[in-house]
């Protein structure tokens, strides 16, 4: 029975069946039919059509109000028992950004799972405003971004610092080991993130501070993840910025990294959720796991093994 209320508020937020249906790998009919199912075991009509769409009965709208205290309850109760062996199993979906999700979080995975090694993962990666999207939507557990989306249905926690600094092939004609200035790089092809990414976020509101946008530089390549900036850079195609953890796998070869005079490129890694809605109890304790390791850059990280 709980099964069949979430799935109705999931249908109710939505406004869409065949949108559910997608979200959870399921027909459109199979959704068609377990709301029928849920109708009969109530003895309600709980929709009614309205144009191409449909609304909540009166009955619906009470059903809806209370299945909505019933799950939020249900989601506490799995909370207070999280501590529990017997629960302590089943998976967690996080969503990334490319630096946590590449670099960072499957060091920290490996170390959660020494103490629950029956919880299991998927890892989603994408641009920040992606992961976002995908939380909104519950179409992951919760996510790691490289930037704050503080809404009315989504807050930020702040989790790990980072830094970008300034990168480019061994054999480049700009020498980083010379004093760099970031009015000097204007002309000098550049790489990028694409729109979207808290890499390019960051890069944008550090230029502001300078008075400068980044328009006023000379972009020939704009790409959609920190691999194929590294390997860009490599070619020779241009500079970029990169995070400092991007490189700490030792994966350097054919890159220098340096810092531009007075450009100091700052961010956060956040960890972000759906406002007022708590987490099933193995998210919970994954999400708490990760909290307990704010730190900042060049901080202790666990060890995998």
């Amino acid at each position: 029975m709980l099964d069949l209320l979430r799935l109705f508020g999931q249908v109710v937020e939505e406004q869409s069946f065949t949108v559910v249906a997608r979200k959870l790998g399921i027909s459109q009919p199979a959704v068609s039919n377990q709301m029928r199912a849920l109708e009969e075991k109530l003895g309600v009509k709980l929709l009614y059509r309205k144009g191409k769409g449909f609304a909540l009965t009166p009955e619906g709208e009470t059903v809806h109000r209370h299945a909505l205290h019933l799950i939020d309850a249900w989601t506490e109760l799995m909370r207070e028992i999280g501590s529990s062996e017997k629960v302590m199993n089943g998976k967690v979906h996080i969503g990334a950004s490319h630096i946590p999700g590449e670099y960072l979080l499957p060091i920290y995975i490996a170390s959660f799972r020494k103490l629950y090694p029956e919880i299991t993962f998927k890892l989603s990666i994408g641009d920040s405003l992606e992961m976002a999207d995908k939380v909104l939507a519950q179409e992951v557990d919760f996510a790691v971004v490289g930037a704050t989306f503080d809404t009315e249905k989504l807050t930020s926690e702040f989790w790990l610092k980072d830094e970008l600094g300034f990168v480019v092939s061994n054999d480049y004609t700009i020498n980083p080991k010379q004093s760099i200035d970031i009015k000097t790089l204007k002309q000098n092809p550049m790489i990028v993130r694409e729109t979207g990414s808290g890499h390019r976020r960051a890069l944008e509101e550090a230029l502001v501070k300078h008075g400068l946008y980044l328009h006023d530089f000379n972009i020939v390549l704009e790409v959609g993840s920190t691999e194929t900036v590294k390997n860009a850079v490599r070619a020779g195609i241009g500079y970029s910025f990169l995070s400092k953890h991007a490189l700490e796998s030792g994966d350097r070869h054919g890159l220098l990294w340096t810092k531009v005079e007075d450009f100091c490129i700052e961010r956060g890694f956040y960890l972000l959720s759906r406002r007022n809605k708590p987490l099933t109890a193995i998210a919970d304790v994954c999400y708490r796991y990760l909290a307990d390791q704010k730190s900042e850059v060049g901080g202790q990280r666990p060890e995998a093994r």
